[in-house]
């Protein structure tokens, strides 16, 4: 149900592809070997329920605005992709991330069509729910959960169209379409993600996203009554927690689960780039060598890096915003560089290793010394001269994607002392001078919604408190109980032990 090139022109901007392939100063880009990866650019988008108005078109093919503007995002995402390749920079994934989906995804469409029965299967309103045999009532500006599947699925079938694997739905704002419709996102296709918007001391926010997580931590198994495209692989041992978040302050952040697009009235289409660079992180640290010289050390190794990345960027702005007419203009921002240290699994690519290289920092991550090194890296990579920074620029602590983390998470079942064990605590208290927050930690199966309502409001608390994004995305594992050792199957993943709670 993709959209034609003929009906996306209004949409997609002009047909010609801006390509770059010199830099400001004219000088041609070379392939040389780059310090790190790009994980991701994100193009941000903005959806809005009369998207999904289907259109009969000239050739008599139906698609819908939807498509169009996933067709534009495609288009900026391939043509960046191709440029910073061309540069030397691999690029290992390409994502789209919308408005909150409250905003659209269970709105009704508006349109001329007042008799039910002319309206197609998009576009139809209900003022009931049946799932799983529960009928419930649903808002009067609301649609039904068999509308809202469809739609889901009319948006999976455009990005298989567009080879796009990633697309965060955005973040629920309503404790309802957290516990119903975000599993339902998250289990429709492996591409989908989505969070719950978590302000401080909102107590009914944090519950509906902790029953949530233990939601979606169930949906692998066959009697689960999610309808799913596909095979569940994607879900199999509390996998599906890997697409879901609960989010606190984060606004434009390039990486998922937790991105999300500004609702722009203007409908322009921004979007912004995500880094993976565990190994640079070990070499700028290495040379630092103690945490009075991380800022200068960032100050220049980074900038000599990120400049060449955000001239491409810039460079594609003014391209294509230059070349569009009155009639078919689109605009296209850019929103920055997310600045955050990320790590890999490749040798070498643990953040928490190359923060263990620092003088000041005692022994094992975590121990004394590393929220000094935690504050002193935040502090440079928000500050980086004349870089546009987005997102959490941030020192990024995922248990499950950072070797070394998932080593002392190991190390910490045998821990003799409480001095010796890594902890949702000592990582919560990282995170209150950095980022990103509770991230891919493992734990029990049987901790209790409240119990895991009042670490996500620890962890709002935190955001509200200085202002800063933070997140919490925990993996209550099927069976599981502390100190177990997991048995994820991911090529994203590593594994640890299952930490108490």
């Amino acid at each position: 149900m993709s959209a034609p090139a003929s009906s996306t022109e209004s949409l997609a901007g002009s047909t010609a592809t801006p390509t770059i392939d010199s830099s400001l100063d004219g000088t041609p880009h070379t392939n040389k070997q780059r310090p790190f990866r790009i994980r991701t650019i994100t193009a941000f988008v903005t959806l809005h329920a009369n998207d999904f108005y289907c259109h009969n078109l000239p050739d008599d093919k139906t698609s819908t605005f939807a498509a169009a503007k996933i067709d534009k995002c495609n288009t900026l995402l391939r043509t960046l992709e191709k440029n910073l390749t061309g540069a030397g920079y691999e690029v290992q994934t390409v994502r789209v991330a919308t408005n909150p989906f409250g905003e659209w995804l269970t709105r009704c469409i508006e349109n001329d069509a007042e008799d039910e029965d002319e309206k197609t299967p998009l576009q139809k309103k209900s003022k009931t729910n049946t799932n799983n045999g529960t009928t419930t009532t649903m808002a009067s500006n609301e649609i039904s959960m068999d509308v809202i599947q469809q739609r889901i699925n009319h948006l999976d079938t455009v990005l298989n169209e567009k080879d796009i694997h990633f697309c965060s739905l955005g973040p629920s704002r309503d404790p309802q379409h957290t516990t119903q419709i975000c599993p339902t996102i998250v289990a429709t296709s492996g591409k989908f993600s989505c969070s719950a918007n978590i302000d401080a001391g909102d107590i009914d926010a944090a519950r509906a996203a902790a029953k949530c997580m233990h939601k979606i931590s169930t949906l692998g198994d066959d009697n689960s009554n999610e309808k799913v495209r596909g095979d569940r692989s994607h879900l199999a041992g509390g996998l599906g927690n890997f697409r879901f978040c609960a989010a606190s302050c984060v606004e434009t952040v390039p990486f998922f689960p937790g991105a999300k697009a500004p609702s722009n009235p203007d409908h322009s289409i921004s979007f912004a780039i995500g880094l993976e660079n565990g190994g640079f992180a070990c070499e700028l640290l290495g040379e630092a060598k103690k945490i009075r010289n991380i800022k200068n050390t960032f100050d220049t190794k980074m900038k000599e890096q990120l400049v060449p990345i955000q001239d491409i960027c810039l460079d594609y702005v003014n391209a294509t915003n230059n070349i569009s007419t009155a009639a078919d203009y689109y605009p296209i921002k850019y929103l920055g560089i997310d600045t955050s240290l990320n790590p890999s699994l490749d040798e070498g690519g643990s953040v928490a290793d190359a923060i263990e290289s620092l003088e000041e920092v005692r022994g094992d991550f975590g121990g004394t010394g590393s929220m000094a090194a935690a504050a002193a890296i935040t502090t440079s990579l928000q500050s980086i001269p004349e870089i546009l920074t987005t997102g959490y620029s941030g020192l990024m602590l995922p248990v499950l994607e950072d070797r070394r983390l998932s080593e002392l998470g190991m190390a910490s079942s045998t821990g003799d002392s409480a001095k010796d064990r890594l902890t949702i605590q000592k990582l919560l208290c990282i995170s209150s001078v950095c980022g990103v927050g509770i991230d891919t930690v493992p734990i029990p199966s049987n901790v209790s919604e409240e119990s895991l309502s009042s670490l996500i409001l620890d962890v709002a608390a935190l955001a509200g408190r200085w202002n800063k994004p933070l997140s919490c995305r925990v993996f209550p594992v099927p069976g599981g109980k502390a100190g177990e050792e997991t048995t994820f199957d991911s090529p994203y993943m590593c594994n640890s032990c299952i930490f108490d709670l």
